[in-house]
């Protein structure tokens, strides 16, 4: 008798357990979805890299095309940029380059705290596995263990009503060693799609840390070939020069 309770009470958690793991990937497909865009927006603000006492600041502009696609670019660095919705490999032209390259996970954008992988578009298929933390207060916190990355663990928060991250603690090597940490802030809604206006991260080995703010807007003009790797080097770019 006690033998056939066991292997109720087995079936019975192996069953919830089943269930809250497709409840977390129906939410996590929802993120995803969340994330992408209806029409194309553009984003217009400052990169601002702190090392110690010293400030640096470059300008960036983002526009982002259905559903998820980005184009990056940056000033003075001359960094342009294209990360890819589908999984297609991210593409860069650093400064100086002829032609664009692939833009690994671990490349620094700017040098920056933030590398290619940190400003990829939230996808379920790039983790191979994922468990619940916490779950209060409106929030749902995820670790998040990537199918192939720089990265051994991240650890994200999501706000649940806006099904948006608002911080990430990444880990590197292993499951125990934390090297930074990005929160989001200031959500604005742009169409039906939730952009954050300030995104930090901060490296804890190097006492780095990176701010971007970002302004907003959608339906901006989208020359055809932005989102073309082969016309980076053409491209006259979308930031105009200061004057002065």
């Amino acid at each position: 008798m006690t033998t056939v309770v066991v292997m109720i009470v087995l079936a019975l958690l192996t069953g919830r357990a089943a269930a809250d793991m497709a409840t977390l990937q129906a939410f996590l497909r929802s993120v995803e979805e969340a994330s992408q865009v209806a029409v194309p927006v553009r984003g217009d603000g400052d990169l601002d890299i702190v090392a110690g006492n010293t400030t640096r600041r470059a300008q960036i502009v983002v526009v982002v095309r259905p559903p998820a696609d980005a184009y990056l670019e940056l000033r003075p660095d001359g960094l342009k940029a294209l990360l890819f919705a589908n999984g297609q490999p991210a593409q860069w032209l650093p400064k100086g380059a002829s032609e664009p390259t692939a833009f690994p996970h671990y490349a620094s954008l700017a040098d920056s705290d933030f590398t290619a992988e940190d400003i990829e578009p939230f996808r379920v298929a790039d983790y191979k596995e994922a468990r619940i933390t916490d779950d209060a207060g409106g929030e749902l916190t995820v670790s998040l263990f990537p199918a192939t990355s720089q990265y051994s663990l991240i650890v994200m928060t999501f706000d649940r009503a806006r099904k948006v991250p608002v911080k990430a603690l990444y880990y590197r090597d292993t499951l125990s060693n934390l090297v930074k940490m990005r929160t989001d802030d200031g959500h604005v809604q742009v169409g039906k799609t939730w952009m954050p206006t300030t995104i930090n991260m901060e490296t804890f080995k190097l006492r780095t840390r990176s701010a971007l703010t970002v302004r907003w807007n959608a339906n901006p003009t989208v020359p055809a070939e932005l989102f073309d790797p082969a016309a980076l080097p053409k491209s006259p770019g979308l930031i105009q020069p200061t004057a002065g």
